[in-house]
């Protein structure tokens, strides 16, 4: 059997997984204390900084007027700027991607999302979170298509799925470095 097994993970053929053992890996997240992490979604490229519960966004490539736009926020309020713009205080949303809720709300994805379809392929976990209560509106998140990299189990792709199953957004991690970033990254300079 065991044979079989190392066989099957060679091929890179799909090997079943439960719900369950997706979401005890899925709570190494909420212990994770940052990381760092350059994004494409689409033609635009992003980076990520994480220091929980801080998060920073800078625009790299893309359009003009996303290049060189920044977002900060400490989970309370928010700065924003545009490329050559002051920065701008607002109060901050919650957020609502399962993704970065499963750094700084795992419970509430537990409770919000269901597991579904994992298997592990390619040397990665591929899985579905689900709405538990989907958007009535096609137009809206319903479902995210997740690979990780079972080791570290952060995210390496996703897919953002429509109530229908349309792709609505497609991202791909390009780096990664889970060392949290230092705080002074998060500091808001005029």
């Amino acid at each position: 059997m065991r044979k079989l097994l190392a066989l099957a993970a060679t091929l890179g053929l799909a090997l079943a997984l439960s719900p369950e053992e997706v979401w005890q890996a899925l709570q190494v997240h909420a212990k994770v204390a940052g990381y760092l992490a350059q994004v494409r979604q689409g033609p635009v490229v992003y980076q990520v900084a994480f220091r929980r519960p801080w998060v920073r966004i800078d625009w790299l490539e893309g359009p003009d007027y996303l290049k060189g736009s920044a977002l900060i926020s400490d989970g309370q309020r928010a700065w924003s700027r545009a490329p050559k713009g002051p920065w701008q205080e607002t109060k901050a949303t919650p957020p609502d991607d399962p993704l970065q809720l499963l750094f700084t709300g795992f419970p509430e994805v537990q409770r919000d999302y269901a597991v579904q379809d994992p298997k592990e392929e390619g040397g990665l976990w591929r899985f579905l979170l689900v709405k538990k209560t989907p958007p009535k509106d096609d137009r809206q998140p319903a479902a995210w298509r997740i690979a990780v990299n079972p080791k570290g189990h952060l995210p390496f792709r996703y897919e953002v799925l429509s109530p229908s199953g349309k792709v609505l957004a497609q991202a791909e991690y390009l780096k990664l470095d889970p060392t949290p970033p230092p705080q002074s990254l998060f500091e808001v300079k005029p």
